[in-house]
C-alpha cells in the first residue's frame, strides 16, 4: 500500500478478494475503516469508536457483504454501493434493537437472525431508489459546501473550461492544492486560494489560476472529500479527466 486513495485501492483489489484472496480482503476492510467509520458516525449522528460501539461492527461487516454482492454492471462505484449496503445493514439493527427492548428475552433468542430477507426483486428497487436519493444528497451538500467558499452551482456552471486541455489543466492544480497539506489547510481555514504558491508549484501563470478560482476551488473540495462525494467525483472522471497526472505521484 503507498498513497493510494480507498476508492483507487479498491478498484486494484477489489477482483482478489471476491476471488478468495483473504489476506486483500483484510487489507481492504482496515484500510476502509475510516470510510466505515464516518458513514456509520453520519449516519448515527454521534461519534463512535472502533472497539467500544457495536454500530462499527455492523458497517465493517456491511463493507465486507458489499465486497461480495458488488456487481460492475450495475454503473455504480463501489463506494457508492458500499456507503448504501451499511445505511442498509445500520437501519436492519436499529429496527431488531427496538424491536428486542420491548420483547420477552425468548423472543429475542430466536430472532437472532440477520433482517433483510430480500428478494432480489426487492433488493433491485431498493438499491436503484437509494441510489438515486445518495446522488441527490451528494448535490445538495455539495452546493451547501461551495456556499461556504461563496460559490453557486451557477457561477461553477459558468466557471467551468469548455476545452478539455484548459479543464485538467485546472484539476491538475486542484490536485497539487489538494497534495499540499499546507496549501490546502490554508484553503480550508480562510476559504481563499493560495493563488501565489500554486502559479510557483503548478507552473500555470497566475492569471489562469485567478481566472480559473472558482473551478480550481470545487474540484479541490471534490477530491478531499472524495469519500463524501462519491458519485460526484466518479462523474468528475467520466467527464474527461484522467487521473494520470495524479497517479503518477504513487509509484
Amino acid at each position: 500500500m503507498t498513497n493510494l486513495t480507498l476508492e483507487q485501492y479498491t478498484a486494484l483489489y477489489l477482483n482478489q478478494a471476491r476471488n478468495g484472496d483473504a489476506n486483500v480482503r483484510e487489507n481492504i476492510l482496515e484500510q476502509a475503516k475510516p470510510f466505515i467509520q464516518g458513514v456509520c458516525v453520519k449516519y448515527c449522528n454521534r461519534c463512535l469508536e472502533w472497539g467500544r460501539d457495536e454500530e462499527l461492527s455492523v458497517g465493517l461487516m456491511a463493507f465486507n457483504e458489499a465486497i461480495d454482492r458488488f456487481e460492475e454492471a450495475k454503473k455504480i462505484p463501489f463506494l457508492g454501493f458500499a456507503r448504501i449496503v451499511i445505511k442498509s445493514r445500520l437501519s436492519d439493527y436499529f429496527r431488531k434493537e427496538s424491536r428486542h427492548r420491548h420483547q420477552p428475552l425468548e423472543y429475542q433468542i430466536a430472532d437472532n437472525a440477520p433482517m433483510h430477507h430480500e428478494t432480489a426483486q426487492a433488493w433491485e428497487i431498493y438499491l436503484h431508489e437509494a441510489e438515486m436519493r445518495e446522488r441527490q444528497e451528494e448535490v445538495l451538500e455539495f452546493q451547501k459546501e461551495l456556499s461556504q467558499y461563496g460559490i453557486s452551482v451557477s457561477e461553477l456552471v459558468d466557471a467551468s473550461p469548455k476545452h478539455r486541455d484548459s479543464r485538467e489543466n485546472l484539476i491538475s492544480v486542484a490536485s497539487i492544492l489538494v497534495e499540499k497539506d499546507l496549501l490546502m489547510e490554508h484553503l480550508l481555514r480562510t476559504g481563499r486560494l493560495p493563488v501565489k504558491e500554486l502559479a510557483l508549484v503548478s507552473g500555470l501563470h497566475r492569471k489562469t489560476i485567478e481566472k480559473g478560482r472558482r473551478y480550481i476551488i470545487a474540484m479541490a473540495l471534490l477530491l478531499n472529500h472524495r469519500d463524501r462525494f462519491i458519485y460526484l467525483f466518479s462523474y468528475l472522471k467520466l467527464t474527461g479527466w484522467s487521473e494520470r497526472k495524479e497517479g503518477s505521484n504513487n509509484d
